[in-house]
């Protein structure tokens, strides 16, 4: 587990983006090679695009 508060949070968070990720069909690792600009990597819209688009 983590030692500091800060450790916590960042866990929490990217757990939770995990789950919203999964939910919306995208892999943590598509996200994040879009995100880092990895060559060759998927083009991922922005969170709050996929997740309008889910609910339409």
């Amino acid at each position: 587990g983590t030692v500091s508060e800060a450790g916590k949070t960042a866990r929490d968070t990217m757990l939770g983006l995990l789950k919203t990720w999964s939910k919306l069909g995208i892999s943590y690792y598509q996200f994040l090679g879009d995100r880092f600009e990895v060559p060759g990597a998927t083009a991922v819209p922005p969170l709050p695009t996929l997740v309008s688009l889910a609910k339409a």
